[in-house]
């Protein structure tokens, strides 16, 4: 795991310093500046970060220091510094503690800066009077290396942990985070389309550590940013985070860009998840796939999620992605479920399952047809729970491309309850229906499926203008909380 690092920073005055071997006798940091840590050598205490776990052997020791802030503020720790080459340590990971020696609380760690880069970067909120106890450990190396310490006083601290959102319908969704140390008044949510800019998206405020949105619209992934409002002082901005609002059949994922990973999520016993890196080499298109790996001795039991569904009653769905296996040797078993949450408790239909994958190029795979028996919110679960490896080389499995398609039977229900008139039209169409679906979305499309124009609605009812509509037929695509109504339209 050596690599060179490349990069640089902005150096503050080096200070030396001989880490101590234990927390009770841990060197103390006075100040900001760049901290030169020995070869790891003392007491090693079971990590707060464990992305990548322990073995049976690693670690085996750690070394400490601590500190103790006399006002509020933001530390960073980093060992990503050009000093950190061979023969130093260029694979660090820290730990941070709270509480005492005797009863440790953790704050927190981490392990890697990326799949290529091995140092470390941690920040955490530092409350004023509180000891603060920080080890670095030998899970990969035991060499010396430095490591930048900055503390930035701070009045409001901001957000910075996002919990998965809850409450998710067509059109609605409830968003949950931890809350901030500085308990807060209340919190400021500013929320757009994916790439919007901060600061010109709509706004809410809230006095929990959630906040309920509405009036979205279905199938939709939003950007969305927090900060905390500590009356006299608000908090910088948290970094984006998106949200989906639940998908109206059909979906497609590639995962290939931010947009087509939000609302998935995963659980799991091994390594899983997107590839580190572009590579159409092992894409199946065209340069992102999902990894589960299982380990040597050990089976698997890795759970990929979809977003939140929006089904009928009857509507009939089927499934379809492409697999492959990193070997010819590798034997992999996968199965895909159904339930009515991202959970493994949650999933209690089995549609598809093969215990015998065998291919080591992709191939595509289509599940058979599942009927969804009540209207509500579903999510497909794709479960690796392949037979423990026996080399390394049969421990990846490779998936992408995934379809949900339905049949439209519901939807073609939904249709005969919508009205659409004048129909031949030269103006303005109207829409309603009787069985009180609440349209959010309004498409006219061409009959090539191109979009020509489209309306957010919040309502059982509306119209549309087609007066700038060129003279020809069209399909009125009609979006609701109950599924999809199509009808076909002439402009005259």
């Amino acid at each position: 795991m050596k690599k060179l690092l490349l990069s640089s920073i902005l150096m503050f005055g080096t200070l030396i310093s001989s880490a101590q071997a234990d927390c009770d006798n841990a060197e103390v940091i006075s100040g900001n500046g760049t901290i030169t840590s020995p070869a790891i050598f003392g007491t090693y205490v079971i990590s707060c970060d464990q992305t990548n776990a322990d073995t049976a052997t690693a670690p085996a020791a750690g070394n400490w220091y601590s500190y103790t802030p006399t006002q509020a503020g933001i530390v960073t720790l980093s060992s990503d510094l050009p000093a950190n080459i061979a023969p130093n340590s260029v694979d660090t990971r820290v730990s941070v503690w709270s509480g005492t020696c005797a009863a440790l609380v953790c704050e927190g760690g981490s392990d890697d800066i990326s799949a290529t880069n091995y140092l470390t970067t941690f920040s955490f909120d530092a409350l004023a009077g509180v000891t603060y106890y920080i080890q670095w450990d030998d899970r990969w190396d035991a060499g010396g290396f430095d490591f930048s310490f900055t503390f930035t006083p701070v009045s409001c601290f901001p957000v910075s942990v996002f919990n998965a959102s809850t409450n998710i319908a067509t059109t609605s969704i409830t968003l949950n985070w931890d809350a901030s140390s500085s308990a807060p008044a209340n919190y400021d949510v500013e929320y757009g389309p994916v790439g919007f800019v901060q600061g010109s998206g709509s706004t809410v405020f809230t006095n929990t550590n959630s906040a309920n949105l509405t009036g979205l619209t279905a199938s939709t992934v939003y950007d969305f940013y927090v900060r905390s409002n500590c009356g006299t002082s608000q908090s910088t901005w948290s970094a984006v985070n998106s949200f989906s609002t639940a998908k109206i059949l059909p979906y497609a994922s590639g995962f290939d860009n931010d947009a087509s990973l939000a609302g998935w999520s995963t659980f799991g016993n091994g390594a899983y998840g997107l590839s580190a890196i572009a590579n159409a080499a092992n894409s199946q298109s065209p340069s992102y796939y999902w990894i589960f790996n299982n380990t040597v001795g050990t089976a698997s039991n890795n759970w990929l999620y979809t977003p939140a569904v929006s089904l009928q009653a009857g509507e009939q769905v089927t499934i379809s992605f492409w697999e492959r296996n990193a070997t010819a040797n590798g034997n992999r078993s996968l199965r895909v479920t159904v339930g009515s949450s991202n959970s493994v408790e949650g999933q209690t239909t089995q549609i598809y399952s093969n215990a015998a994958l065998l291919n080591n190029v992709y191939a595509q795979i289509t599940t058979p047809v599942w009927t969804a028996p009540s209207t509500g919110i579903y999510y497909f679960g794709f479960n690796d729970n392949s037979a423990a490896a026996t080399t390394a080389a049969a421990t990846t499995m490779r998936f992408d491309t995934v379809n949900i398609t339905s049949v439209l039977g519901t939807n073609d229900f939904l249709s005969s309850n919508f009205s659409v008139f004048p129909n031949p039209v030269k103006n303005v169409i109207n829409f309603s229906n009787n069985a009180n679906a609440v349209v959010s979305l309004v498409e006219m499309t061409d009959l090539n499926g191109r979009v020509i124009k489209s309306q957010k609605v919040n309502a059982t009812e509306g119209q549309i203008s087609v007066s700038d509509l060129a003279t020809g037929m069209y399909m009125m695509k009609i979006t609701t909380d109950q599924g999809v109504a199509v009808k076909k339209i002439v402009k005259q």
